[in-house]
């Protein structure tokens, strides 16, 4: 069983090399599915981040990597793909038993899969329920404002207005 553990991290590299990185190498800038990204290669930025959550053995922040996957595909364009992994982010208990960083976090990833879906009447509730529930207006908050005043725009252009 050592030996498999040791030759693990050998068969990834000859499969993909950055999966045999810990996340704090495959998460930085100059690394990986970052530099896909600054790249404009969002999809494919997108799949090495699915792929590294599905075959690598040095996972510390799983949730954070689904985040980033669905990201990278909702600039992509792939809204399928993006709301796939978004959703691995959160989940009704969050709202219910998080504290207000739970339900912020629950409205954040809700807010944002309803901008990707195009639906902007749940866009304008999880904002407005944000702001009933009197939790911070944090960046995640601001995220969610700049995504509706953005509403015309793609997911990328959106993300990327000032």
């Amino acid at each position: 069983m050592r030996f498999l553990l040791l030759l693990l991290p050998l068969l990834l590299h000859a499969q993909a090399p950055e999966l045999a990185y810990p996340q704090t190498a495959f998460d930085a800038d100059t690394c990986c599915w970052r530099k896909l990204s600054a790249a404009g290669q969002y999809e494919q930025a997108g799949q090495l981040i699915a792929d590294y959550v599905k075959h690598s053995p040095f996972i510390e922040n799983k949730h954070a990597l689904n985040w980033h996957a669905g990201q990278m595909f909702a600039k992509a364009g792939n809204s399928r793909q993006a709301v796939t992994y978004f959703k691995k982010t959160y989940s009704i208990f969050y709202k219910w038993f998080g504290g207000e960083d739970g339900r912020a976090w629950y409205y954040y990833a809700k807010g944002t899969i309803a901008f990707v879906n195009r639906n902007r009447k749940v866009l304008e509730r999880i904002i407005k329920q944000w702001q009933q529930h009197n939790l911070e207006q944090d960046k995640n908050y601001l995220e969610l404002v700049k995504l509706l005043a953005h509403w015309d725009a793609t997911y990328l252009e959106a993300t990327s207005a000032k």
